[in-house]
């Protein structure tokens, strides 16, 4: 996998995020070559995920700051 990597995120609906670190890019010549890792690399990363719980306490408060993000 690359060195840098992006965080990924997926809501469960119930108040908790699963997260894993994802590679932003797939260079490594087995991805193509080698279906073995690819399948052992595949469950690395889906065995990384993490559940973490969202607090409510402050959801008015992010509501107002992510009202004023404009994107262009």
């Amino acid at each position: 996998m690359a060195a840098i990597t992006n965080i990924t995120y997926s809501s469960n609906h119930d108040g908790t995020i699963s997260f894993y670190r994802d590679p932003n890019h797939y260079q490594d010549e087995r991805y193509l070559t080698d279906p073995t890792w690819v399948k052992e690399e595949s469950k690395k990363l889906l065995d990384s995920v993490k559940t973490i719980q969202i607090p409510i306490s402050f959801d008015s408060q992010a509501a107002q700051i992510i009202s004023k993000i404009q994107v262009k």
